[in-house]
């Protein structure tokens, strides 16, 4: 598992004492109304989608980062979370197509939060995980993801039915990203090695 680290934010993979932080922002009106249908999660409900970022990556080495805003190098105030995911059951025709996903609090939009995230996500799929795309998948009236996508480097390639619905699919490229100012790479590894030294 890897942390990674931009000139404002930290991301770093869930662990299960995220579950308040991932219920809070479940919990936003403004992530319920841009990506939740407008329906508010249960607490069980945010849980069981903790454990499926855990489970992501235990199994794949990749998911969804939680995203905190930097203060003196130390992840400090929780932003949302930026990651990869298989579409899995949510494309059954492309099981094994890898997407970017991002929820912000309301507090961290409109910051270049997303955009930042994003471009250090997408730039790790194609330097560490040698990925020859990236696939997003927007609710059309998502204004903001969309051009959020167009500041990394994501192109438009049509309209798609995910998970039932009709969505904005975005591609990005490792010749049409647009790359992190700074991004650092870190091995969890590493860290603990170092730590218990």
């Amino acid at each position: 598992m890897y942390i990674l680290e931009t000139p404002r934010l930290i991301l770093r993979p869930p662990s299960h004492s995220d579950e308040l932080l991932l219920h809070g922002l479940r919990s936003d009106p403004f992530v319920v109304n841009a990506i939740g249908d407008g329906v508010y999660p249960t607490i069980e409900q945010s849980k069981a989608v903790l454990n499926q970022f855990i489970n992501h990556w235990q199994h794949n080495h990749f998911g969804k980062w939680m995203v905190f805003f930097k203060d003196e190098g130390l992840a400090r105030k929780f932003a949302g979370y930026c990651g990869l995911m298989y579409s899995g059951p949510y494309l059954p025709e492309d099981p094994n197509n890898v997407e970017i996903a991002t929820a912000l609090h309301l507090a961290a939009s409109g910051k270049g939060i997303a955009v930042e995230a994003g471009r250090a996500v997408v730039q790790f799929a194609f330097e560490h995980l040698k990925l020859e795309k990236v696939t997003s998948f927007v609710i059309p009236t998502n204004t903001r993801s969309l051009i959020k996508n167009l500041k990394i480097g994501f192109f438009y390639v049509g309209d798609r039915i995910y998970n039932n619905r009709t969505m904005r699919c975005l591609e990005v490229y490792p010749n049409t990203v647009v790359k992190s100012e700074s991004l650092l790479v870190f091995d969890c590894k590493d860290i603990e090695y170092i730590r218990n030294q």
